[in-house]
Formats: C-alpha cells, structure tokens, sequence
C-alpha cells in the first residue's frame, strides 16, 4: 500500500468527511495542539537552560527534569490525539507534505532525547546538581535539544505550505 492509497481510504471514512464538515473542528483542534505545543516546547526549553547550567536551581535537577518531563508527556498525549484528528481530517494535505514526514521523525527524535536525558539524570542524579562535574556532552546536548523542537515547530508551520 502507498501512501497516496492510504490518505485516500482515510479520505473516505466517514468520521473524516464528518471533521471536515464540521466548521468549528479545525480552529479548535488547532487552538489546542498550537497550546499542548507551547506547554511541550516551554518544557523542552527549560529543560535544555537547566542541562546548560543558565540560571539559579529552586530545585535539584532530576526533580526539575522529572516534574517537566510529566508536562511535556501530557502535552504530547494531546498533540497526538489533535494531531491524528486533523490528519484523518485532511490525509491528503498531512500525508502529501514532505514537512510532515520530517516532523514525524523529528517528534520520535525529541522523544528519544527526552527519555535519554531523563533516564541519565535519574541514574546519576548527583553527577548532574553542580554543574561543574556534568558531562562534557550536556550543554551540546541541551542546544540539539531544544533546536529539535524548534524544528519540529517549523516543520509542522510548513505543513500547509509544502
């Protein structure tokens, strides 16, 4: 099967003429997944400043990474959810954009990075409070960080222009 085949046959449900028909569908899901982006990318971006060491701790890092990372995962509960809405919504649009093909490696990129760093600091958690004694990789780490979400707002801004 091909993808052109598959966004056809989703095209074709009923629940995607029914999201398409319905005028308040797209500005609501839309409204949402823009808000669950900010509150995953807020996290991400906090998370990279903490690794890099910019600021003053109120809290130890692997608490702070911990309590982030919760956020970030129910954001992402409900970015999947308005995400595959809008998709089964407009297959033809999401399927047919390059953009959305690279955001979708890029989302398991940043969710692997995330689940690294957490499961790094959670093992060490010591190693990581002064900043001094951290890994030499993690201020890298925390620019490619959260540059893979930047891009992965980027490419989901491009979707509807590729």
């Amino acid at each position: 099967m091909d993808v052109l085949s598959v966004s056809n046959r989703i095209a074709s449900t009923q629940l995607s003429e029914q999201l398409k028909d319905a005028l308040w569908f797209t500005p609501t899901s839309q409204s949402i997944h823009i808000i669950a982006l900010s509150v995953v990318f807020a996290c991400a971006l906090l998370i990279s400043l903490r690794l890099a060491g910019v600021g003053r701790a109120a809290q130890p890092l692997h608490i702070a990474i911990r309590k982030k990372t919760r956020f970030m995962y129910v954001g992402l509960v409900a970015l999947l959810i308005t995400g595959a809405l809008q998709t089964i919504a407009e297959p033809e649009r999401q399927f047919g954009s390059p953009a959305f093909w690279i955001k979708m490696v890029l989302i398991v990129f940043g969710l692997l990075l995330t689940w690294w760093v957490e499961r790094s600091v959670r093992r060490e958690p010591q190693r990581w409070e002064d900043t001094a004694h951290r890994p030499a990789w993690s201020r890298p780490y925390a620019l490619a960080y959260v540059a893979t979400w930047i891009a992965i707002i980027f490419c989901g801004r491009f979707i509807g222009y590729t």
